[in-house]
């Protein structure tokens, strides 16, 4: 039941940003900078980083950066985070090379390390990959759009002219 209800919001939330004047590139860059921030382990704070950098972008959807989050959410981030271990280890030695007093400080900058790496690989090769789905979506359902309100205005001017 949850999962229904989840659904509807996406589809309500993104008919809503379709309805705006924003253009398929400026939906599209929303959408991908939220994908990367909200991939990002940054709990909490991702919305507000993101809407921060935002302030500087005048012509990025803020609307757009809020669904990537609703779309990102920690359901579908969390398998995310153990890729991004396993990415990451691929990257990694398996006995760290620098060594602390602590033990506790060399298990957290080893598997902090691994972690860190692959997340950072994940959310850049997800970003564009987002970017691209979302701007060809939007693009194609605007066109679609246009072509159905250009159906609906043409009997219209039949009859004027008639």
């Amino acid at each position: 039941m949850k999962i229904d209800k989840f659904k509807e919001q996406i589809i309500r939330q993104t008919k809503e940003i379709l309805k705006s004047k924003s253009s398929p590139e400026s939906i599209a860059m929303g959408f991908s900078l939220g994908t990367f921030i909200a991939i990002l382990p940054t709990p909490g704070f991702g919305v507000f980083i993101a809407l921060f950098i935002a302030i500087f972008f005048k012509k990025m959807s803020k609307l757009a950066i809020l669904i990537s989050f609703t779309f990102w959410n920690p359901i579908i981030v969390a398998p995310l985070y153990w890729l991004s271990y396993e990415l990451g280890g691929l990257f990694f030695t398996p006995n760290p090379s620098i060594q602390f007093d602590l033990a506790i400080f060399d298990q957290l900058y080893h598997y902090s390390g691994r972690f860190i790496l692959g997340n950072a690989m994940i959310a850049l090769l997800l970003s564009p990959l987002s970017y691209l789905t979302v701007y060809f979506l939007t693009a194609k359902y605007l066109r679609r759009q246009d072509e159905i309100k250009g159906m609906i205005q043409v009997p219209v001017q039949e009859r004027e002219r008639s």
